[in-house]
């Protein structure tokens, strides 16, 4: 069978093309070379080379001047089309391997991560985050998601990358317990306002399991769905909330809040990185957290 390309010369490298399209443009070699951090001498040759790749002549010369043939003109533009097409094509590729789409829980977002983001845009400027909270828009591929799962660590990686551990410890108003110093045994941590941050109250089960005690609140407790809420509500002082221990560092050093039983603390979960798009950018984010979870 005939080989459908035996009578097409072999194309020129890209940057002969390039080369020939910055002359054609700006109807000079040595503009041309300026633009392109080259040599006069070195363009004219690509563009000999080029001309002795496809078989034509594509400009015509003379003592000072350059301009297209007519097969010159006729190439240049089936080129402008081919580089836009390169280009676009860069553009794409560029964006598809820099740009990361995270799903974080907002709690995790707004007290753990958006602290440290900085750190992680000056060592890799150029990945363009899109962190979410919700699930993203039909067609739109999350590429990490991170989730939380309850109970002992998984360290096998079966369920994601753990980066970091739910370490519990009750904490609310310094003025509910009348000091910031004021010490308070788990037993009597059932006599105040409880807030939970689950419906099912898991948090302060399984840290008054972790104690000893039942979890048996004497008084109203107000329940939310979210950790933030309970976080937000001890703030405004309504209770005593449980809360992850990295998430509050950054406040506990204010004079308004207290630990009552002080850091005895209880592992409840963790927080797990799944790559659902695996690409360089998202092995880069996990590794990244993983570092930032052993702080």
């Amino acid at each position: 069978m005939r080989n459908l390309h035996s009578d097409v010369p072999m194309m020129a490298w890209l940057h002969t093309l390039v080369a020939f399209e910055a002359t054609a443009r700006h109807g000079s070699v040595k503009q041309a070379a300026d633009e392109l951090s080259l040599t006069p001498g070195a363009v004219s040759r690509q563009i000999k080379h080029l001309e002795e790749s496809i078989r034509a002549v594509l400009f015509q010369r003379g003592h000072n001047s350059i301009e297209l043939t007519e097969a010159g003109r006729v190439f240049l533009a089936k080129v402008n089309v081919a580089l836009a097409a390169v280009r676009t094509g860069v553009q794409e590729v560029y964006g598809l391997a820099t740009r990361l789409t995270v799903k974080v829980p907002l709690t995790l977002m707004q007290r753990w991560l958006i602290p440290r983001l900085g750190e992680f845009r000056k060592t890799h400027p150029a990945t363009d985050l899109r962190l979410r909270t919700m699930p993203p828009p039909a067609g739109d591929q999350t590429d990490i998601e991170i989730v939380y799962l309850r109970g002992e660590p998984r360290l096998d990686g079966e369920f994601g990358a753990l980066f970091l551990l739910d370490r519990t410890v009750p904490i609310c108003r310094a003025d509910l317990i009348a000091a910031k110093n004021a010490s308070l045994t788990p037993e009597q941590l059932m006599s105040y306002p409880i807030l939970q941050d689950t419906p099912d109250g898991w948090s302060w089960h399984q840290w008054c399991r972790q104690q000893g005690v039942a979890y048996q609140p004497q008084k109203n407790v107000l329940i939310f769905d979210t950790d933030e809420a309970s976080i937000d509500a001890c703030l405004a002082g309504l209770g005593i909330a449980q809360a992850n221990m990295a998430f509050i560092s950054p406040i506990l050093a204010r004079d308004d809040l207290a630990m009552p039983c002080g850091a005895k603390g209880a592992v409840l979960g963790g927080y797990y990185a799944v790559i659902r798009n695996a690409n360089p950018a998202a092995e880069t984010f996990v590794e990244w957290l993983r570092t930032a979870g052993l702080e």
